[in-house]
């Protein structure tokens, strides 16, 4: 069996159904996302990115604030 590389119509269909209600539940808990972080996931969206691809990019990207910041506070 092959894994599978792109999400189908369907599926991101669905993801994109499920992202307000996903919003509201990180605003209940003081999480707001960024204009910036927003724009990642449209990119994720526009790329078909499955959830392991989605979740490799998220921690690259956060990965890659922190060590900005850190550069940053020496």
């Amino acid at each position: 069996m092959t894994k599978q590389d792109r999400l189908t119509d369907a599926e991101l269909a669905e993801i994109q159904r499920r992202r307000p209600g996903v919003r509201a539940s990180l605003a209940c808990e003081g999480m707001v996302l960024t204009a910036e972080e927003e724009a990642l996931f449209e990119q994720f969206d526009r790329e078909r990115l499955t959830a392991d691809q989605r979740r490799d990019r998220i921690l690259a990207y956060f990965q890659g604030r922190k060590a900005a910041r850190a550069v940053a506070a020496e």
